[in-house]
């Protein structure tokens, strides 16, 4: 299990502080290695004790066993680096269709989603990106068939306008690729505030986006550029996150 996935299983034990050591962590990998609890904790800006106590909540003994944890968690993205490298592109959108699909399948908490868009008054929907709107544009098109008219919010000026006259009975949809919504806290507490639920989906990370969020989903994008951040590739496997949603609600429709 990588530390992505521990922090996300552990999620619901964690605090913000918790996460905000953590996210330094995830962000060090290399550097907090070899440091002490002593060591982590200062460049942190944390006691030790809260370092100890977050490792603990992660399932492990002590620090010493999760600085072995994070050794082999560097060198097994030493070893998949190399591998990724050598490999046809083909090959790593399969990975990440894969990925996609077995998460989705996981997800513990998809029937929720598809009570809620069956139930929901007004359904919006938010995206971060471009690449992101033009995939939410297709979804919404196949919602049509299904009856669901679903309102695609077009920027952060029209968010914060709607986030003021939200419902406890209507649903939105936040899509993101890094989850990093820091410029729309505000709005997104003011949706919260209304009773509104927000279903996230964003790469399968760490991300602020899924930890503010009622329920999240999640794809795999393996070829993010180290510098812009932004995805090399396709928006393949959000499309393919789209269709799983879709062919899903469909499929419990039909069953209820």
């Amino acid at each position: 299990m990588t530390l992505e996935e521990l922090v996300n299983e552990y999620h619901a034990q964690l605090n913000e502080n918790d996460l905000y050591i953590l996210n330094f962590i995830f962000q060090n990998m290399e550097l907090c290695q070899d440091k002490t609890v002593s060591e982590i904790a200062q460049l942190a800006n944390a006691s030790s004790s809260s370092v100890i106590r977050i490792v603990q909540k992660l399932g492990f003994k002590g620090y010493s066993e999760f600085r072995y944890f994070l050794r082999n968690e560097l060198d097994r993205k030493d070893r998949a680096s190399v591998i990724n490298t050598n490999k046809i592109g083909s090959s790593v959108v399969l990975e990440d269709v894969t990925s996609t699909i077995r998460l989705f399948e996981q997800n513990k908490f998809i029937e929720d989603i598809y009570k809620l868009m069956a139930t929901s008054n007004r359904i919006y929907a938010y995206a971060t990106g471009y690449g992101q709107s033009l995939m939410l544009k297709e979804f919404s098109r196949c919602l049509i068939n299904v009856g669901i008219h679903l309102i695609i919010i077009p920027g952060q000026i029209e968010l914060n306008l709607i986030s003021k006259t939200l419902k406890p009975n209507d649903l939105l949809f936040m899509v993101s690729l890094s989850g990093n919504v820091s410029k729309l806290k505000t709005d997104i507490q003011s949706i919260q505030l209304q009773g509104t639920p927000i279903i996230s989906l964003t790469l399968f990370s760490q991300n602020e986006l899924s930890h503010l969020a009622e329920y999240s989903l999640y794809y795999q994008v393996s070829n993010i550029n180290d510098e812009t951040r932004l995805n090399n590739s396709s928006f393949c496997t959000l499309m393919l996150l789209f269709t799983l949603l879709y062919e899903g609600y469909i499929n419990y429709k039909k069953n209820v």
